[in-house]
């Protein structure tokens, strides 16, 4: 069973997983499973193995409030929204089945 890449209809930037038993097109999320925030998309595309998309949950940004070894950055946060505004997102496509 593998997870599915989600996305939020209102945060496109943001990226959950769920197992594949958990999501159905039709209906979304069921619960059946737990869902895993994963961040933002850092840039780098799929794992090498196709297994899923690389995310970030910690940023470098130079107006960020948290300092390490010099450099700042910022916490990505989950959004507020109900879990049935997650959908498949498009880079799922990709993911290894």
């Amino acid at each position: 069973m593998r997870h599915v890449i989600l996305t939020c209809k209102r945060h496109p930037q943001l990226r959950w997983s769920c197992k594949s038993i958990a999501f159905d097109d039709g209906g979304g999320y069921n619960g059946c499973r737990s869902i895993f925030f994963l961040g933002e998309p850092s840039g780098k595309g799929i794992h090498e193995d196709m297994s899923g998309l690389d995310c970030d949950t910690c940023i470098q940004d130079p107006t960020g409030p948290h300092e390490y070894k010099g450099k700042r950055y910022r916490l990505v946060e989950e959004c507020d929204c109900a879990s049935g505004d997650l959908i498949r997102a498009p880079e799922d496509a990709l993911v290894r089945r």
